[in-house]
């Protein structure tokens, strides 16, 4: 019960929360009430005329005076807010006075008939019927827009009306009474229908003007966005709407359009297209939506992409067109691609693209030829000595040279990175790949021109590995090739190596070395330093020996340190080695009775990384030995390399206190400008000069030379390699300071190791006597 009194006051009250059909009710409000009150004073006056001569006056003058002056008051406000614009709130309010308003009438004026039905004749009353019919009727069509207000008029007026005549028992009233409440079910349904179809103009109206308000602000969202948009006519292909982005867009290249961007509406889309028929088919199906195209226009790349358009009922209106100029973008693509396919420097496909060309190669199942590796002999000195760009323009110009041997053969020539090429030769026998190798070297090897008229030299160095004698992997390949070029640059450089399986077992051999290596270094053991004596040739003192690093392998015997050095210094190993040596010698050093000093070997590796001054560091305080005791010896090459600060390491270690020696002096590049780059505390000669200077004059000359320059430098000279006394004599009247070699003694290990190393040198005599000792390497 309470939901349907409920239901009743919210039919019968104004309605909220629609506030255009509020402000629609008030416009149609003031057109409407003050002709309803005109109607209202009019017909009274009327019925009150005929009355005056059989009703009393107040009745027939003073309420009808009282009546008029209400209706004009509100007649006279409805006619002056007629033209104004309420906002919601103000025309609820107006709205409901209007429902109050509507009640107290239909009560006033029905009262009013009422009292002055008794007086006078059958055709006075029949008028007050007649005034009460026409009045309701014209109250309700005035009131039809506010449903509470028109059904509260109707039910108050007919309701009495037909209460009334229905209780006077008369049967012409009571035919009246019944023909009142026909007229009043039928006035009520026609009011309710009226009603509804206005709510829903009203409401229809609403939503259209949201809607067309929404389409003005998409057009406008689709105007001012950043993307250049254009509908078309899927019958005629015609442009029915453009985007001031897409007008702006096309602006740029209008030149290159045979239409202005402003005059795109209403041209067909076949001027952006150079085989119209072809896009033609793509745009008319939606099938075949959405779809990505760029179309080249002149100089310029459009980028277009077309989406189907949908009706709500899912049929097809059109396609719709973004464009974009990416002109700027493709070369940026075609660039990444270039960059990401090919060296930079010299325009060869890179690592990774001669990878996948080998494998697509190798693919085939009828594919043979060679794969040659191509290491450059001297390009680092170059690269160094001289500079990157000079070293770049040499890069160049191998390239060149490749790529002109590529013209005469099917070759796929690549840059696998630093001064390392490879070329694939497809079809060819084993001779070919040989042959190939062959003329390569020989015109790699020929001189360069780098600007100015400079002229370099360099060699080259070839590993090649057959397909598919050596594999039809890209990995195995690659890797065999490697261990050729390795073969090769071992014997000399300049020359080419074909892969063998012996080279295979030799790389084997050299990883299996390294992991007893590292194992041994980890665990300390089998490694001893020996000591060769440095002796003053004027007083024939000791006054330093040379700690060298010894690996006695439990399985081989003694392992040459010219093996397991270089390994060390490949692997990373040399490091820690060198640590061991310094360790090892300033403890042995520092209890030395003669005070000599200790000379250690400092790898090229060793240098410019910052680990080199603090391994010093440590070595001399854990031992207790002076600075001024230890010396350190680097060779010439350990100085070309750029990437390090190798100098700022000797400088440091002179700053503590540690000697620095140049060793093997004469064998490297510019051995002057090292001497000028560097003061060093003494140049030692390379022992093959002192040992051919007794037979050539030409390498005693070197040797006196350098140790003329020693005196004249103020640094003291060492002569390498003296085993006889000839030697001696010669490197003692050549004016050498000191002396070493096997004349004074071989290299031998400390007091300390020396039991352990004879236990090993014994064990060894019965290996070798038992014929089970193998050699390693």
């Amino acid at each position: 019960m309470a939901e349907v009194i409920k239901s009743l006051i919210a039919f019968m009250t104004v309605p909220d929360g629609k506030p255009e059909l509020l402000k629609a009710q008030y416009r149609a409000f003031s057109r409407q009430l003050p002709l309803m009150y005109l109607i209202l004073i009019s017909n009274t006056w009327i019925v009150a005329a005929t009355h005056m001569a059989v009703a009393p006056t107040w009745l027939t003058t003073g309420v009808p005076a009282i009546m008029t002056l209400g209706c004009g008051v509100r007649a006279v406000h409805w006619l002056r807010v007629r033209s104004a614009e309420p906002t919601p709130e103000q025309a609820r309010q107006a709205l409901t006075r209007t429902n109050y308003l509507s009640s107290i009438i239909a009560v006033a004026f029905t009262a009013w008939s009422l009292m002055l039905f008794p007086y006078g004749d059958a055709y006075t009353k029949s008028h007050v019927v007649f005034y009460m019919a026409i009045t309701v009727i014209a109250c309700i069509f005035s009131l039809l827009h506010l449903r509470s207000a028109a059904i509260t008029g109707t039910v108050i007026v007919n309701g009495a009306i037909v209460a009334f005549f229905a209780s006077t028992g008369e049967p012409t009233f009571v035919a009246t009474a019944i023909n009142t409440g026909l007229v009043s079910s039928g006035m009520l349904a026609i009011l309710l229908i009226n009603y509804r179809d206005f709510t829903r103009m009203i409401d229809a109206q609403v939503e259209a003007a949201r809607k067309a308000k929404e389409q003005h602000r998409l057009l406008r969202m689709i105007d001012d966005m950043p993307i250049a948009v254009m509908t078309l006519d899927p019958a005629t292909f015609v442009i029915n709407f453009a985007n001031e982005t897409a007008k702006r867009t096309l602006g740029t290249i209008e030149g290159l359009l045979p239409v202005k961007a402003d005059q795109l509406v209403g041209t067909c889309v076949d001027v952006f297209h150079a085989n119209p028929q072809h896009q033609r088919r793509i745009l008319a199906d939606p099938a075949n939506l959405p779809h990505h195209a760029r179309v080249a226009v002149g100089q310029e790349v459009v980028d277009l992409q077309v989406a189907p358009i949908h009706d709500d009922d899912g049929s097809y209106i059109g396609p719709m067109l973004s464009l974009s100029i990416v002109t700027q973008q493709v070369a940026a693509e075609r660039r990444i691609r270039q960059l990401a396919h090919y060296d930079v420097l010299t325009g060869l496909p890179n690592r990774a693209t001669f990878r996948d060309r080998l494998e697509a190669s190798l693919a085939r199942p009828e594919s043979r030829g060679g794969l040659l590796l191509i290491d450059l002999d001297g390009f680092k000195m170059v690269n160094d000595l001289r500079g990157h760009l000079v070293g770049d323009e040499l890069l160049r110009q191998v390239a060149g040279r490749l790529q002109a041997a590529r013209s005469r053969a099917e070759l796929i020539v690549g840059r696998l990175g630093g001064d390392e090429f490879a070329i694939l030769v497809e079809d060819e026998e084993v001779g070919g790949a040989a042959a190939l190798a062959t003329e390569l070297i020989a015109e790699l090897g020929a001189p360069y021109t780098l600007g100015d008229d400079r002229h370099v030299q360099i060699g080259a160095s070839i590993g090649i590995a057959l397909i598919p004698g050596h594999g039809r992997e890209a990995e195995r390949l690659l890797s065999r090739a490697d261990m050729a070029l390795y073969a090769a640059k071992a014997v000399g450089k300049g020359t080419y190596r074909t892969f063998s399986p012996g080279m295979e077992i030799r790389v084997q051999e050299r990883v299996r070395l390294e992991a007893e290596l590292r194992t041994a270094l980890v665990e300390c053991r089998d490694l001893f330093v020996f000591y060769q004596p440095i002796v003053c040739l004027r007083s024939g003192r000791v006054t330093a020996r040379e700690a060298l690093a010894r690996w006695h392998h439990p399985q081989h015997g003694w392992v040459p340190p010219s093996e397991f050095i270089h390994v060390a210094e490949e692997s990373g190993l040399i490091d820690r080695l060198g640590t061991f040596v310094l360790d090892q010698a300033c403890r042995e050093a520092a209890g030395w009775a003669d005070g000599a000093r200790v000379a250690v070997n400092i790898s090229a590796t060793q240098l410019g990384k910052g680990t080199l001054i603090p391994a010093i560091l440590t070595a001399l305080a854990g031992s207790g030995l002076p600075a001024d005791r230890l010396e350190i010896e680097v060779t010439e090459s350990a100085l070309l390399s750029e990437a390090f600060d190798c100098i700022a390491d000797l400088r440091h270690a002179r700053e503590i206190g540690v000697r620095v020696a140049l060793d093997d002096f004469g064998t490297g590049y510019s051995s002057l400008a090292h001497l000028r780059a560097f003061a060093f505390d003494k140049i030692k000669i390379d022992g093959t000069f002192v040992r051919d200077a007794v037979e050539r004059p030409d390498c005693a000359a070197i040797v006196g030379l350098v140790a003329d320059l020693g005196r004249r430098l103020g640094v003291t000279t060492v002569a390498e390699g003296v085993e006889t006394a000839a030697h001696l004599q010669l490197v003692t009247v050549e004016g050498c300071f000191e002396a070493q070699g096997y004349l004074f003694s071989t290299p031998k290990p400390s007091e300390r190791d020396a039991p352990l190393v004879a236990a090993l040198e014994d064990r060894l005599e019965i290996l070798n006597a038992a014929g089970t000792q193998t050699a390693i390497v």
